[in-house]
């Protein structure tokens, strides 16, 4: 099942199944070492539509709100 990355929990582990972002915002997160097919964990979802934070090959990414509801994964 597909859900968007703001609506996993905390230590849980999905791969990136898309991201419907511009080609830019893609690019950044390419950057980061965010691609599909990747399988990341989420370390931390703050509050009030803040920032997720979210762990890959040992590494701590911060990822705004609005790039992360436009992330669409899925559960191992």
């Amino acid at each position: 099942m597909t859900i968007r990355l703001v609506e996993c929990h905390r230590g849980d582990r999905v791969r990136i199944v898309r991201i419907d972002a511009g080609p830019g915002a893609v690019l950044n997160l390419i950057h980061l070492g965010l691609h599909v097919s990747h399988t990341i964990e989420l370390l931390q979802r703050s509050p009030l539509r803040g920032p997720v934070l979210v762990g890959h090959h040992g590494t701590a990414v911060a990822i705004g709100y609005q790039l992360a509801e436009r992330i669409l994964v899925e559960k191992d």
